[in-house]
This record gives structure tokens, sequence and C-alpha cells, in this order.
């Protein structure tokens, strides 16, 4: 008796134009996450210039920027796996969308939380 693999059943690849946008996807979006994160970086950093707030919500803003920013950025990852893993599409196109508005809501959360109402 051999062990050899059984053949499966190769399935119609992926068209050229997905792979086109899929590649251009994620090159825009992780260069959009970076440019939009050092912006972030800069600006939460430069937020108490005055002292006015505590040094503890000062930290908490710029963490809370910094992970929101990197979650949103990784987003981008499932998103672009979508355009070529067509039986997966749609769970990677909810996870992107989850990995993206739990990103911007602890943005968000930090945000007001260094600006209290």
């Amino acid at each position: 008796m051999s062990d050899h693999p059984t053949t499966q059943v190769v399935k119609a690849g992926v068209s050229v134009a997905l792979v086109i946008c899929g590649v251009l996807f994620i090159a825009l979006w992780l260069c959009g996450a970076a440019a939009l994160g050092m912006m972030k970086l800069m600006a939460s950093l430069m937020a108490n210039d005055s002292g006015a707030a505590s040094s503890e919500a000062h930290m908490t803003l710029i963490f809370g920027m910094m992970g929101g920013q990197l979650l949103t950025g990784l987003a981008g990852i499932p998103a672009e796996l979508a355009f070529f893993w067509r039986g997966w599409r749609k769970r990677l196109l909810w996870t992107f969308l989850i990995m993206l508005v739990v990103g911007i809501l602890i943005q968000a959360a930090a945000f007001f939380k260094f600006f209290p109402a």
C-alpha cells in the first residue's frame, strides 16, 4: 500500500485584475495607515503642551491613538485577502469591518478621555 496523496480538482484561478487590485489595495492601505499613524503620533505628543492634563490622561491618549491606529492599519490585511480567497470573502470582510470599527472606537475613547466634556 502506498500513501500517495490523492489528486484534487483545481478550480479556476483568481483573475489578474483581482491580483493587481489586491496588491494595490494593501500597499495603499498600509502606506496610508503609516502616514496617518505618524501624524496622529505627532498630534498626540503635542496635545498636552500647556500641561493642563494629567500625565496619565496624556499617556492614555498616546497609547489609545497608537493602539487603535495599529488595529485599523492591520485591518487592511483581511480586506486584501478577500480579493483572493473567494470562499472566505464574507468572513474576511466581516473581520476587516470589525477590526476597523474597534480600532476607531479605541481611538475615540482615548480622545474623549483626554478631552472630557
